[in-house]
């Protein structure tokens, strides 16, 4: 898909059904696929929304400017594991096991995961929202980067730091 970096996308009819979707160029990006969904190399320059009703998974590199939502439904996962993936901030509205790996730093929204959740950043990790996981939560941000989850609503399971500073 090629909008523009200036243009939207949205493809919002709930029967639809992709394989992967590539977005070359779009502004805020919305699509609903009615099972699996993979994204391949995108670049989007506003926000991306993914809303599926199975797995969400990357097969190639993922550049967001603004907020990405991720609604895979409560049973079904998410992994975004591009080591050259950008994400801003990230929400996950729902999801089973959920794996994201950015590239630098990595805001996470209001979020509620299911079963586990892992984040893997080459820079800071923080949150702008409150956080509800069932399982174990794993961080990895690098030894030289801060993690900073001080939302007082927040629920975590049980929280695996991997490596970060303070």
């Amino acid at each position: 898909l090629a909008a523009g970096a200036a243009n939207d996308i949205t493809l919002d009819e709930a029967a639809s059904d992709y394989g992967t979707v590539v977005i070359t160029s779009g502004n805020n990006v919305a699509i609903t696929d009615t099972d699996d969904i993979d994204l391949g190399a995108s670049t989007v320059s506003g926000t991306l929304g993914i809303t599926a009703n199975g797995a969400i998974t990357d097969s190639g590199t993922i550049t967001v400017a603004n907020a990405t939502t991720l609604a895979a439904g409560a049973g079904n996962n998410i992994t975004l594991d591009q080591a050259a993936s950008d994400y801003n901030t990230v929400v996950i509205t729902s999801g089973n096991n959920v794996a994201i790996t950015d590239t630098d730093d990595i805001d996470l929204g209001a979020s509620t995961v299911s079963g586990t959740l892992g984040i893997t950043a080459n820079g800071a990790i923080t949150d702008s929202g409150t956080i509800t996981v069932t399982g174990t939560t794993t961080l990895a941000a690098g030894a030289a980067n801060d993690i900073t989850l001080d939302e007082a609503a927040s629920d975590y399971g049980t929280v695996v730091i991997t490596s970060g500073n303070n």
